[in-house]
């Protein structure tokens, strides 16, 4: 058996793949003794550490502690020290990956220039992203919301200017913008009724009130319910499956006002509607 704290871990998961190998009835009376002794080591440094922790000497002694490796892994094998989370600007560079590639498919890119505290960071924009017409909607639509959801941190995110190079002729938008779809032609979208139209993104409800074409989803906001069937007076719609009412000018809902229909935006070009479906 190894002495060192490696060479023991090894020879823990050395052990692990030998009990893998015997029956299921074995291997429950391992796993059980195995959590028994773990509920009770864990219960007793969980004991230690709130009465040593019951001084500023003592606190200081438990910080110097977990620096040694042994005492580290074994608090955080029993879930009572957690890992550290790596620093801001690492996890804000692990975000900037994940829109990498829609930004390298319009021969762009992003970098991190700094995390200024509190939540502010700090990026440029790289290749043809640099000075683009669309990069507000790159920076709005596609990393702003991804530091924003993926980095506790950051709840703003500024662009530093950088000199602007040649712009690629094949450069049509922001990769993260969400394109119009065509729906259905002008006319057929009736005064005061409405028309379910199957678009690539989703189903989507059109209607006209007051000469204005108004786009919803095609989906109760109460259990998602298709709404194309429900019954319509004075400018409500009622949703056939459990009688929400909706407004068809607002989208509000008039059962719940919490949960109303969000509209989607609507452009009339030539003679067709079209749609941004932004959900």
């Amino acid at each position: 058996m190894s002495d060192d704290l490696q060479g023991l871990v090894a020879d823990l998961e050395r052990l692990d793949d030998i009990v893998a190998t015997w029956d299921e009835t074995q291997r429950a009376t391992v796993q059980a003794v195995r959590t028994t002794l773990e509920a009770i080591q864990a219960e007793a440094f969980r004991r230690i550490i709130r009465e040593v922790k019951q001084t500023s000497e003592g606190l200081a002694s438990l910080r110097a502690a977990v620096e040694d490796p042994w005492v580290y892994s074994v608090l955080t094998y029993h879930g009572l020290l957690a890992a550290p989370e790596p620093p801001v600007e690492d996890r804000i560079r692990t975000a900037l990956k994940t829109v990498q590639p829609m930004l390298e498919g319009h021969q762009g890119g992003v970098e991190l220039v700094a995390f200024v505290e509190p939540d502010e960071a700090q990026i440029r924009l790289l290749g043809s992203c640099n000075g683009c017409a669309f990069s507000d909607a790159t920076v709005k639509l596609g990393i702003e919301r991804a530091l924003v959801e993926q980095v506790a941190e950051v709840e703003r995110v500024t662009v530093v200017r950088g000199v602007a190079p040649a712009q690629s002729a094949n450069v049509a938008g922001s990769p993260f913008a969400v394109p119009w779809e065509d729906a259905i032609a002008a006319s057929e979208v009736p005064d005061g009724g409405v028309v379910a139209v199957e678009l690539e993104r989703a189903s989507v409800l059109l209607t006209r009130v007051d000469g204005e074409v108004k786009a919803y989803p095609n989906a109760c906001a109460h259990l998602g319910m298709p709404l194309e069937m429900g019954e319509i007076a004075d400018g409500v719609l009622t949703c056939s499956y459990h009688g929400f009412r909706f407004l068809l000018s607002t989208g509000e809902c008039l059962t719940a006002p919490e949960i109303g229909l969000m509209a989607f935006p609507v452009q009339v070009s030539g003679e067709r509607v079209q749609v941004r479906v932004t959900t």
